[in-house]
Parts: structure tokens; sequence; C-alpha cells
């Protein structure tokens, strides 16, 4: 029969374990809710620069501007590595980066790695070459900003041949998916197929209700061309590919947190009344032993 002793101290640190992933729990869906604001508030501007990058790209001399040329061959790529910097937050980092270990063993290339987030370092440097780190500044508009600078300089001077963004796609609180979603060189095809079905799509307000509308038909003019307004609108079309990515990756971290320390919570309840069961009846049998020989030694006695 087990020490009560020891069975009431397992009791003890459990219940101080669940505490913690009670706090934790309770911190992290106070903060899920602002990050997925963030996440859904950066979506009607994305998918309307969408549009207006598909809009223009149908232009015949797009093809002349250097972040929309297509390399011969895809030699060197680089990785913007969107993962967390704290642990506890279940299987998310694990998921992302065995789907972009697949992507890379598919892939005969030179990889380079951009990590947001110190989860990712380790697997940047295993994989490739470490370029840059943006996990300890907390400038978001500041990083982003010299991120978007970095690879489009990179990959208008030929060091880059392809940019992708990895990072978790913020569904619901229970789901996240990995996305590994192409930057650079941006093209037609990549546009449609980032929000299909979503992209074109116009809400108007008539009589307080709400009409979607195809907004693939319209035509735009453009002062003085097309494509010096495209050249000048793609920086910040990455900005926000780059800044929704975050926002995204954000609001994946605290809700995959969320329901970790839930479920680590509810284990440490379970394991607690287990463990309370069973100090109960070890107690008890030491007693019954306890009793047992007071009554045996009583017996002699009055022999």
């Amino acid at each position: 029969m087990a020490n009560p002793r020891l069975i009431r101290k397992r009791v003890n640190s459990i219940k101080n374990i669940g505490k913690i992933t009670k706090a934790l729990e309770m911190v992290s869906a106070s903060k899920v809710q602002r990050a997925q604001d963030k996440a859904m508030s950066a979506k009607p501007y994305a998918r309307t620069i969408y549009e207006l990058i598909a809009n223009l790209a149908d232009d015949s001399e797009a093809s002349e501007i250097a972040l929309m040329r297509r390399p011969l061959k895809i030699a060197n790529d680089l990785f913007i590595l969107i993962t967390t910097n704290r642990g506890l937050a279940g299987s998310l980092n694990t998921n992302l980066l065995h789907e972009l270990s697949d992507r890379l063993s598919a892939k005969v290339a030179n990889h380079s790695f951009v990590t947001i987030g110190k989860k990712g370092r380790a697997f940047a440097a295993r994989h490739g070459k470490l370029e840059a780190d943006y996990s300890d500044n907390k400038n978001l508009q500041g990083n982003v900003s010299a991120l978007t600078r970095f690879i489009i300089d990179g990959f208008t001077e030929g060091k880059y041949d392809e940019v992708n963004v990895v990072y978790n796609n913020f569904v619901n609180a229970l789901n996240q998916e990995p996305v590994i979603k192409k930057l650079l060189p941006i093209t037609k095809e990549e546009l449609e197929s980032q929000e299909p079905g979503k992209v074109f799509e116009l809400i108007e307000k008539s009589n307080g209700t709400e009409k979607v509308t195809d907004r693939t038909n319209v035509n735009y003019y453009y002062e003085p061309n097309a494509v010096t307004v495209l050249k000048d609108l793609l920086p910040y079309y990455l900005e926000i590919l780059i800044t929704e990515s975050i926002y995204e990756a954000d609001a994946s971290e605290h809700s995959a947190r969320m329901i970790a320390m839930k479920n680590a919570s509810d284990n440490a309840s379970e394991l607690s009344d287990a463990l309370s069961l069973e100090y109960n009846k070890s107690r008890q049998s030491l007693i019954t032993t306890e009793i047992s020989d007071i009554t045996t030694a009583q017996a002699a006695l009055s022999d």
C-alpha cells in the first residue's frame, strides 16, 4: 500500500499545477478575443487591395515590374516563419513546422529564413540559413516595414527567387491550420487562389440591409497609368499580407494556448480526484490495520 503522506504531497502538487494552468487559460481567454478582432479587422483591407492588385495585374505591361517577374528556376527561396515566443500552446508549432518540413523536403533549393517567434529559430538554423530574427522586437509596424523592405530588396536583386510566409491561420477557437503562402513573385493566379470567391466581393448597404455584389466587372481608371500605380501599391500589398499573417498567428497562439491549458486543468482535476480517492483508501487501510493491532494486543493481554 502506498504511503498516504506521499500521496497527499502529490495531490497538493497537482492542485498547484491546476491553479497555474487555470490562470494561464484565463489570461489566454482574455487575449484571444482582442487578437481575433485584430485578425478580422485586417481582412476587409486585405481583400480590397487583393482586388486592386488583381485588376492591375491584368495590364500587359505589368509583367515588366520587378516584383512580378517569374524566375526560370527556383534556386534560392526565403521563408518568413511565424511561430510563438512561448510554449504551452499544444501542437500549434509542431504542426506548423511539420508542414514546412514536408514542403522543404519536396523542393530542391537553398533555403533561407526570417523568423518571427523564438520557437522557429532552431528549425531555421537546422534547415537552412537564418537571415534575420524579429522575435524580440515588439514594434509590429516597424518590424513589418523593415521586413517588407528586406524581402523586396532581396527579390529584386536576385538573391531570392521566391518568398513565402509560413503561419497558423485562425479558423476558430478549436481549429488552427498551417498555411504556406507565396508572397513573391506576385501573380494573378496566386491572388485569385488566396481568397477564392471572396476577393471580388463588395458589401453594399441599402435600406438597412446588406447586399453582396460582384466587383469583377468594374472598370478602373488609373492616373498616370496602371503600371505606375501598381509599382507604388505592391509594397503596401506585401505589408498587408505580412501584417495579416502576424494577426492570424497571434489569434491562433492564444486560442491554442487557451484550449491546451483548459485540457491541462481538466486533467489535473481528474488526476487530483483519483489520487484523493487513493489517499482515502490508503488512510482507511492504515487506520483499519492500527485498530486490528490494538484489538489483537488487547486480546493478548486479557488472556
